[in-house]
C-alpha cells in the first residue's frame, strides 16, 4: 500500500534552493533511512512529509490510513510543563481525541517513559537532560500508535543502551518510519531502503545501508567518468578555438555551440574537505595524572575518587547511562569545573581541545568569519606556511559568501562543525570530545573519524556512535550511573560481547536449588527431517531471487511501476527468508552434527 506520494516537488528557503523537482513514493512499512550533507534540506523535507510545511512546487498525496508521528531534532518544550503534559503539548489530534482513546495512549507514554528510565512523570521538562528529553519525545513518538513516524536524529543524547533498545523496536516494528541519523551501525541495522539527498536531488536505494554504499559509490564513479568524457571533449573544442579563426572552417557557430553545451553540462564536483587537519604540539614525558578527583551534587557523588595517569596516544572511550557523570568528568579534567577532592595535574606541553555538546554560550550574532577571527586572523605554522581565516574556512566547506552569514542562520550541524574546526585550529596535542557526532552529516563523521584516527596525540571521547568507538578505541573508561568508573581493555563491541557473555554465564548457571536435569535432545521425526531439507532449498532460491533483484536496482532504466514492484517483491522476499531461516535454523540445531 502507498502512503505518500510526491510529485515533482521542490522547497526553497531564504533564497537557497534545498531540492527541486523530486518524483518518488513511500509504501506502507517500509523503513527508511535519510542521508545528506548538513543544511542539504532533510529536516525541511521531513517536514514537508508531516504537512507542516508546504512545497513551492509539485503536489503531495496522502493515503486516508496515513498516521504520522514525529520525533524533531530539537523537540519544543516549556520548561515548566511535567513529563506527563508534554503527551499532549501542541499534539492537535490527541487533544481531539475521546476519553477512552486519550487514556490508552497516556497508558502506552507512561509505559514507554518507565522503559526510558523516566519514572517520575510530575519532573519538570526543563530539569532534564538532553538525553532525557530525547527519551521523552521518542515515548511521545511511539505511544500515538502511528503507523508512520518522521525521526529526525533520535539518537542523539541517548546512551548506549537506549540506542539499542529503539534499534530492537524500530527493527521488529511493523510500521514505517523514515529516519535522520549519522548513525551508521543503527542505519544498517534497521533500514529496509536508504534515501539520499544530494545536490538538490533526493535519490532512493532499496537495500540496507551497507548496499547503499556500494550503489553510491557505484553512481559517483559513473559521475567521474562522464566528467571525464565531458573535460576530454572540451579541451578538444578548446583547442580548435585556439587555431584562429583562419585555420577553421566556416562551422564557427555550431562549434562554439558545442562548447557552450559542454560547458553548461558540467557535472558539479562533490564538495569535500580534504580531511580534517592540524599541527600538533608535542607532548612531554608527564601529560596528565589524576589522584582522586571526585565530584558530589547535593550530596549525590556523579564521580568517585579516581585516579589515572595517561600514557602517550591513549585512545579512551567513555561510555555508561544518561546522567552518570560523562560530561562532568571531562569539565574536571579541562579544569573548566573544580573537583571537590584529588587534584589533576597537567603536564607542561599538554594543550587541551574541549570539544562540549552544545555550544550555547557563542553569541548567535557573530559571523562565522567574526568567530573564527576571535581565535587568530591567521592559522597554523610559519607565516609563509599559515593560512587566513578565510582560507582555513574555506577548506572546511565554509565558502567565501557563507563567512558572513550570523551562527544563528548555521543549522546545527553546520555549526557543530564550525566549532570543531576552529578547536582544531589551536593545535591541541589532548582532545576532549563530548559527543563530537551529534548532528554532523555522516560525510563530516567520516571525514572526522579519519581525522582522528591519525591524531598522534592522547583522546578521551564520549560518544553515543557505536561505530566511531569501534575504531578508535582500545580502552574503556564506564561509568556505572553511581559515581563509579572501571576499566575495560578493549573497543565498545568487545565489551558489549563481554558483558553478553556474562548474562549467558548468569543464566547457564542457576542456583541448586533451581537447577533443572539436562534435557534429553530430540531427534527429528521423518516429516521434521523432509521439512528441514524443502526449507533448505527455498531459501538458496529465495536468495538466488534477492540477488537478482539487487542487480535490478543498479540498472538506471527501469520504469517507476516497476521499481516500485520490485521493492515490495524485496521486502517480502526479506521476511520470507527471515521466517524459513529462524525454522530451518530450529530443525538444524534439535537435527545436531550430520
Amino acid at each position: 500500500m502507498n502512503f505518500i506520494s510526491l510529485d515533482g516537488i521542490s522547497k526553497t528557503l531564504s533564497d537557497a534552493p534545498l531540492f527541486e523537482n523530486v518524483t518518488l513514493g513511500i509504501d506502507a512499512g517500509e523503513k527508511i533511512g535519510f542521508v545528506g550533507r548538513n543544511g542539504s534540506g532533510k529536516s525541511t523535507f521531513l517536514r514537508i512529509l508531516n504537512g507542516e510545511l508546504e512545497p513551492d512546487t509539485g503536489s503531495i498525496s496522502r493515503n486516508r490510513e496515513l498516521h504520522v508521528s514525529t520525533v524533531e531534532q530539537r523537540p519544543s518544550i516549556v520548561p515548566e510543563m511535567t513529563i506527563d503534559e508534554f503527551l499532549f503539548h501542541g499534539r492537535d489530534r490527541i487533544v481531539a481525541m475521546e476519553s477512552g482513546e486519550r487514556t490508552a495512549i497516556s497508558n502506552r507514554f507512561r509505559s514507554f517513559c518507565k522503559e526510558l528510565g523516566l519514572e517520575d512523570m510530575t519532573q519538570p521538562m526543563g530539569r532534564l537532560s538532553g538525553g532525557m528529553v530525547r527519551k521523552a519525545a521518542i515515548a511521545r513518538s511511539l505511544a500515538q500508535g502511528a503507523n508512520f513516524l518522521t525521526l529526525d536524529e533520535p539518537t542523539n543524547h541517548l546512551d548506549l543502551d537506549t540506542i539499542e533498545w529503539l534499534e530492537s523496536l524500530l527493527k521488529n516494528a511493523g510500521f514505517g518510519f523514515i529516519m535522520v541519523t549519522h548513525d551508521r551501525y543503527f542505519l544498517d541495522a534497521v533500514c529496509t531502503a536508504v534515501m539520499e539527498i544530494d545536490a538538490r536531488r533526493i535519490y532512493k536505494y532499496p537495500g540496507s545501508y551497507s548496499l547503499y554504499l556500494e550503489r553510491q559509490a557505484e553512481r559517483l564513479e559513473a559521475k567521474e567518468r562522464a566528467e571525464h568524457r565531458r573535460s576530454a571533449a572540451l579541451r578538444s573544442e578548446l583547442e580548435w578555438l585556439k587555431r584562429g579563426p583562419r585555420a577553421r572552417t566556416g562551422k564557427d557557430k555550431g562549434r562554439k555551440g558545442r562548447i557552450q553545451d559542454l560547458l553548461d553540462s558540467a557535472v558539479g564536483k562533490e564538495a569535500s574537505m580534504k580531511g580534517f587537519s592540524s599541527t600538533h604540539r608535542r607532548l612531554g614525558g608527564k601529560i596528565l595524572e589524576l589522584h582522586g578527583i571526585s565530584k558530589s551534587y547535593g550530596g549525590k557523588a556523579v564521580v568517585r575518587p579516581f585516579s589515572y595517569s595517561f600514557r602517550k596516544g591513549e585512545r579512551i572511550g567513555i561510555i555508561g547511562p544518561n546522567g552518570s557523570g560523562k560530561t562532568t568528568f571531562l569539565n574536571l579534567l579541562s579544569g573548566e569545573l573544580p573537583s571537590d577532592g584529588g587534584t589533576a595535574a597537567k603536564g607542561d606541553s599538554t594543550v587541551f581541545a574541549h570539544f562540549d555538546q552544545t555550544g550555547s554560550f557563542i553569541n548567535g550574532k557573530l559571523t562565522v568569519i567574526e568567530y573564527m577571527k576571535e581565535l587568530a586572523e591567521r592559522v597554523g605554522g610559519e607565516k609563509s606556511a599559515s593560512l587566513s581565516a578565510e582560507q582555513f574556512l574555506e577548506r572546511f566547506l565554509f565558502p567565501r559568501d557563507m563567512q558572513s552569514l550570523p551562527l544563528e542562520r548555521l543549522s546545527g550541524g553546520e555549526f557543530r562543525r564550525l566549532c570543531l574546526v576552529r578547536l582544531l585550529a589551536t593545535a591541541p596535542n589532548f582532545l576532549l570530545l563530548d559527543e563530537p557526532t551529534n548532528d554532523l552529516d555522516l560525510d563530516t563523521t567520516r571525514q572526522l573519524e579519519n581525522y582522528l584516527s591519525e591524531f598522534s596525540g592522547c583522546i578521551l571521547l564520549v560518544s553515543h556512535d557505536r561505530a566511531l568507538l569501534d575504531r578508535l578505541t582500545d580502552y574503556l573508561f564506564i561509568f556505572d550511573g553511581n559515581g563509579g568508573i572501571r576499566g575495560f581493555t578493549g573497543n565498545y563491541e568487545e565489551y558489549r560481547e563481554m558483558r553478553a557473555e556474562d548474562i549467558r554465564r548468569t543464566r547457564a548457571k542457576p542456583g541448586k536449588q533451581r537447577q533443572k536435569p539436562r534435557e534429553k535432545k530430540i531427534k527429528l521425526s521423518f516429516m521434521e527431517r523432509q521439512e528441514c531439507e524443502r526449507l533448505f532449498n527455498e531459501i538458496s532460491k529465495l536468495e538466488e531471487e534477492k540477488r537478482e533483484l539487487e542487480a535490478g536496482f543498479q540498472l538506471a532504466a527501469q520504469e517507476p511501476e516497476q521499481i516500485g514492484k520490485n521493492n515490495r517483491r524485496y521486502r517480502e522476499l526479506e521476511n520470507l527468508l527471515d521466517a524459513k531461516m529462524s525454522r530451518w535454523e530450529e530443525l538444524a540445531e534439535r537435527a545436531g552434527p550430520t
